[in-house]
């Protein structure tokens, strides 16, 4: 039974060279064309351009929030303080309801008398993943830290969390060209290496 790789060879004939194309396809270096048409010969790569487009995104906001005032600087600590407890809320709020369902299938899962002893399992099962599942307090928790954290402190973070996205990116964007030029590289030793 033919393969992607083995159907045009089986069916028509192919020589060397355009078999070997082919299967580099499967290769890591070509893994940016496993979706190209089964024609398309493997080609040369570019970068892809995420962390690229990233760094000057996050080199925009660092500008920006490098350039605020004092009071500039304190408005968008509060509004990312505002925006913090919000979702905090929000968050606790779903939690008390997820968690009001969990102890009404507790409840109901305590009261129900297995059928016979090796149904103890399943019951002990649905308790343990009800447990599993509980919060613990843990979103009354968030909205306490978001809270408690002062407009200043937003901000900071928010500066701090600019400068390690621009680190994060930058770094990335070396490693992608590093393995794009692997890639081609390996891609080019291919073809020198056929008749």
């Amino acid at each position: 039974m033919p393969t992607g790789y083995t159907a045009k060879l089986m069916e028509k004939g192919q020589d060397f060279r355009s078999f070997v194309l082919l299967c580099a396809r499967g290769m890591g270096a070509c893994i940016m064309q496993r979706d190209d048409p089964m024609d398309d010969l493997p080609k040369k790569q570019k970068p892809h351009d995420y962390h690229s487009k990233a760094i000057k995104e996050t080199e925009k906001l660092f500008a920006k929030l490098k350039a605020m005032t004092p009071a500039e600087q304190r408005e968008h600590g509060q509004r990312l303080r505002e925006e913090a407890i919000a979702r905090a809320v929000q968050s606790h709020t779903k939690a008390q309801e997820e968690e009001a369902r969990l102890e009404s299938m507790e409840a109901q899962v305590k009261a129900w008398q297995p059928p016979t002893k090796d149904h103890d399992g399943l019951k002990n099962f649905m308790l343990q993943q009800l447990g599993i599942s509980k919060n613990d307090g843990r979103m009354e928790k968030y909205v306490k830290e978001a809270e408690g954290k002062t407009a200043e402190a937003y901000f900071a973070e928010a500066v701090s969390t600019a400068a390690r996205g621009l680190n994060y990116h930058t770094e990335e964007q070396a490693k992608e060209i590093e393995r794009t030029n692997e890639r081609n590289k390996w891609i080019d030793q291919l073809y020198k290496s056929l008749p």
